[in-house]
Order: structure tokens, then C-alpha cells, then sequence
């Protein structure tokens, strides 16, 4: 079967044409007149068609040569012209489908400009600060210190004892119901009295941390329980903490305060010889108030710059019984290119981003806590007592009492911001108070078990020797691996350019040579043309 020959460089075409334009260009020449005396219309509707066949040539030139799947059919003399016409229409569509998709692409990655990936999870704990461990007394207030100090005030004319009972049970907050405003002006002039605050009353009230703390045990070496744990105040009253450097300054004793680490403290290995052991005494024969009908701590693992309160990993461990709290944590970093990412576009803080009040770091826990402040400054004209003031807020006191009982409920039970219940907004993009997640973070997951407390222990202990209450607690990471996430950009110019140029790629044969072509057959072939054309 013999095939057309097809031919590509047709001379004695080239020649002919090259014939008919010398000789246009000796009649112009030889009848100047004439052209003076053309119209301006019809010497630019000649130079549009000039300009058009220059554009035709190129372009038909510019498909017979190009890489570009299809191209080459569309100028083809061998074939009919339906099938040009069929190729033309092929053609069209693939570059409308490669533009569409890589719309849809670029809408993507601005749609979700980070991605968070498990980097590894063989990530050494040891890399990772230990979390800060907040021991809180199910009892908040001290039997004896309550009786005692119940002997040494005074009592205001026309009240009874049985009103300053309630008056230290109002240390408790939260509580159930609302108070009457006749209660509350009794308890402000039984304060005021005996010159007194609520914030003070709570203080002088509350269990001190080193009765509650026997013996403490660090990473196997016995230590000083005092210079391990520090008093802290919380929105469930005042409790016990370790490895704990939220606030901006500590409850230390000043004799020990230099012997602080300045960081959170870190271990090299795991099981409970390597972590926290104490050895806790809930002082049963002290409770006076209480939430919980048993005899106990609640336990709070958190960030050691993080503020303790719901957030925080919660257990409970009662009297006579040993517990184990296994600890296996994750960690989440960011890398350099999310922190120059625009903060729209991240959605999310770096800890020095963005100044808290009374805490040393921001976190989105911290942010809320700070945002519950806000609130209860806004209601009550007041500040919470357990707040760290410079002095410049005024503190609420016991007249105020409802209307902090009131901002709690409405922060627990409806969206900060806007004030409307959770069963109302369905849907939001919105964080509340306007605090974003963190771009790094460590999370402590947690298991508890617990078994009889074995009483020979102390056996051989005679200071020890009362400890049928005792709670012996043991807090150590589970694992020397752990889990590390990392929070990258989604797409960065090489992955976009990667992305882009597949689907270009994959539809049309697109490269940066075929880009090159398009630009040289427009501009530099008709430059070179024109300096070579004699």
C-alpha cells in the first residue's frame, strides 16, 4: 500500500511567494501616489492583515514543530478537514481541562495550606519535658485551721456561728445554687471585721501542701518534698504542683528558690523508678469540705506551662491504695516554613507570639483560661482571686460571688464569643476569645492502675508508722519511644511546580521547553527573520 508522501518544505511555494511580494512591493513603489492616496482606514485594515498572516505563519509554524500532543494534526495538509477541525476541538478541550485542574488544585492548597504527619514514632521521651503533676485534696478546707480560726474572729451583732459555717463553705466555689444577697452582706461584714478578704480566707483555710505530701521520690533519689512541689491556686482551690513554670513567678521558699531548675525537668528512661513516687496523706480526720464522698486526690497532668484546669489529664487515687499512672506522650512541632507562613493562612501561635496576662507562654489552654478572666471581668467588674494581679484589677470578693458562679456557667456551657449556647451553634469556623491552636505542643496521655496499698512497707518506717490512709502515687512515662508529629505546609513552590506541571503533563505534554517554544516562534524567530532577510 503506498502512503502519501508528505511534504513538509515545499521550495517552488516559497519562491512564488517570494516573487509575489517583490513584485507589490516595485508597483507601491512605482505609483507612490496611489498609496498617498489611500484612506487611513484602509492603511490599518491592511496593516491588521499583515499582522494576522504574520501571526497565522508563526502559529501554523509553531504546531508543525511543537512537542505539544495534537498540535501537529491541526495544520496537517495530508489529512481532511474534518479531521482537522476533530483535532482542533481535541485540542481546545484538553487545554480548558489542564487550566480547570489546576485551579482546583491551587484551590486546594489554599484551602488547606498545612498538614500535619507522623514523623516518627520511635521519637526518644527523653527529648520530651516530663508534665507537671497538680495534686488537689478532694477536702478544701482544714478541719483544725478552720476551728481554730472559727474561736478567733469576731462575730458581728446579730450573727451566729452557724454563718460563718456558710461563709467558709463559700470558699468551696462552685457551687450548686445561687446565694441570697442578705448572705452575702452577712459574710462581707464578718470579713470585713475581722479584715479579712475571700481570697485570704481561702489561703488561711486550705491544707497545706507538705502535710499532704509524705515523702517524695524523684527519678530514685529521695527528695525534699519542698523543693519538688509548690503551692499553686487553681479555680478548684489551692493544690500541690510539680515541675509546674506556667506562672511568672513561684511559691518556692526563698532559701531553696535558687536550687530551681529554670526549664522543666526531663528522664532518661521509663517505668515508675525513673519518674515522680510520693507517698500522700489525705488527712482523713481534717476534712471539713468536700465534693466527693471518699478520701482522696484528684491528679492533673498537664503542659508544665500550661494553666491546671479541665483540659489536663484527670485521674483519682483514694486512700490505701497504691496507684500507677503510665504516661505515653506526643509531641507536635512546626517547622520553619509554617512559622513564615502568614498567621491567616497557618491558623495557628507559636508560644512567643502573643503575650498572656499573669502566664509565661501562650497556649490555646492558656488563651481560654485568659478568656474566662475576661469574662468575669467584663460581668463582675472583678477578677477571679486565684488570678495573678499586679495590682491595677480589683478582686472579686464575697458581693461577687454570684456573678462568678454566673460567667463560670456561661463559659461551660455556651461558645465564649458569642454567648449563645452549644445546642443553638451547630456549626463554626470560629475559635472562641480569638485564641488559635498551638503550632507545638506536647499532650500526655494517660492509664491509672491501682491495687491495695501493702502496709509492710512501712513497717520498717517509724515516723510512717500511722499510714493506714496513706496514698502512694507513682507518675513515669510508659515507654522510651514516643510519638512525634510535624505540621508542614502543604504545598511549597517545588511540590506546586511538581503538581502543576504533572497535570500539564499527564492532559497536553506541557514542559518549560514547549513554553520556550511558544515565546521563540513569537518573538525571537520574527526578530531573527527580519535581520536575516537579506
Amino acid at each position: 500500500m503506498a502512503f502519501k508522501k508528505r511534504r513538509i518544505f515545499d521550495l517552488r511555494q516559497v519562491q512564488a511567494q517570494q516573487l509575489a511580494k517583490s513584485a507589490a512591493l516595485a508597483l507601491r513603489h512605482s505609483n507612490p501616489s496611489s498609496n498617498h492616496s489611500e484612506s487611513p482606514m484602509k492603511t490599518a485594515l491592511h496593516q491588521f492583515w499583515k499582522i494576522r498572516e504574520w501571526f497565522s505563519e508563526n502559529m501554523r509554524n509553531y504546531c508543525q514543530t511543537t512537542s505539544l500532543h495534537g498540535f501537529s494534526y491541526i495544520t496537517r495538509q495530508d489529512i481532511s478537514h474534518q479531521e482537522r477541525l476533530f483535532w482542533l476541538t481535541v485540542v481546545i478541550l484538553a487545554i480548558i481541562t489542564s487550566i480547570v485542574l489546576v485551579v482546583v488544585s491551587w484551590y486546594w492548597s489554599q484551602e488547606t495550606p498545612t498538614v500535619t504527619v507522623i514523623e516518627s514514632s520511635h521519637f526518644p521521651t527523653w527529648n520530651i519535658p516530663f508534665p507537671a503533676v497538680t495534686i488537689c485534696n478532694f477536702n478544701k478546707i482544714s478541719k483544725t485551721k478552720a476551728l481554730t480560726l472559727l474561736d478567733q474572729m469576731h462575730i458581728p451583732v446579730g450573727v451566729n456561728k452557724s454563718e460563718i459555717h456558710s461563709l467558709f463553705n463559700l470558699t468551696l466555689l462552685p457551687v450548686d445554687s445561687m446565694i441570697s444577697n442578705s448572705s452575702l452582706q452577712i459574710y462581707d461584714r464578718i470579713l470585713v471585721l475581722n479584715n479579712l478578704t475571700l481570697h485570704g480566707l481561702t489561703q488561711q483555710l486550705s491544707p497545706d501542701c507538705m502535710d499532704m505530701i509524705s515523702s517524695c521520690i524523684w527519678k530514685g533519689i529521695n527528695t525534699r518534698c519542698d523543693s519538688l512541689f509548690q503551692r499553686i491556686d487553681t479555680m478548684e482551690g489551692q493544690c500541690c504542683t510539680f515541675n509546674y513554670f506556667g506562672g511568672i513567678t513561684n511559691n518556692f521558699p526563698e532559701k531553696i528558690a535558687y536550687q530551681v531548675p529554670k526549664r522543666p525537668y526531663r528522664v532518661t528512661g521509663c517505668g515508675y523508678p525513673t519518674g515522680l513516687s510520693v507517698l500522700l496523706n489525705p488527712m482523713v480526720s481534717d476534712y471539713y469540705g468536700t465534693f466527693f464522698s471518699g478520701f482522696g486526690f484528684r491528679l492533673l497532668l498537664h503542659d508544665a506551662y500550661n494553666f491546671p484546669d479541665e483540659n489536663s489529664e484527670t485521674k483519682v487515687v483514694t486512700s490505701t491504695r497504691e496507684s500507677f499512672v503510665r504516661i505515653n506522650p506526643e509531641s507536635t512541632y512546626a517547622t520553619n516554613d509554617i512559622r513564615r507562613m502568614d498567621l491567616s493562612l497557618r491558623n495557628c501561635l507559636f508560644g512567643s507570639e502573643r503575650t498572656m496576662h499573669g502566664l509565661r507562654r501562650y497556649s490555646f489552654i492558656n488563651c481560654m483560661f485568659e478568656c474566662r478572666v475576661r469574662m468575669t471581668l467584663d460581668h463582675c467588674g472583678c477578677i477571679p482571686p486565684y488570678v495573678y494581679n499586679n495590682g491595677s484589677q480589683k478582686v472579686c470578693g464575697v458581693l461577687e460571688a454570684n456573678c462568678m458562679i454566673t460567667s463560670k456557667r456561661l463559659f461551660s456551657h455556651a461558645l465564649a464569643n458569642l454567648n449563645i449556647s452549644l445546642s443553638i451553634v451547630r456549626e463554626t469556623d470560629r475559635f472562641p476569645c480569638g485564641c488559635l491552636p498551638d503550632c507545638q505542643s506536647n499532650h500526655y496521655v494517660s492509664e491509672s492502675t491501682m491495687g491495695r496499698l501493702d502496709m509492710s512497707y512501712f513497717s520498717n518506717r517509724p515516723t510512717l508508722s500511722n499510714a493506714s490512709d496513706r496514698i502512694l502515687l507513682h507518675v513515669f512515662f510508659s515507654d522510651l519511644m514516643s510519638t512525634r508529629f510535624r505540621t508542614d505546609i502543604f504545598q511549597n513552590w517545588l511540590s506546586a511546580l511538581a503538581s502543576f506541571g504533572g497535570l500539564l503533563g499527564l492532559i497536553m505534554g506541557f514542559s518549560i521547553v514547549t513554553a520556550f517554544e511558544f515565546l521563540y516562534f513569537l518573538t525571537f524567530r520574527p526578530i531573527f527573520n527580519y535581520i536575516n532577510r537579506d
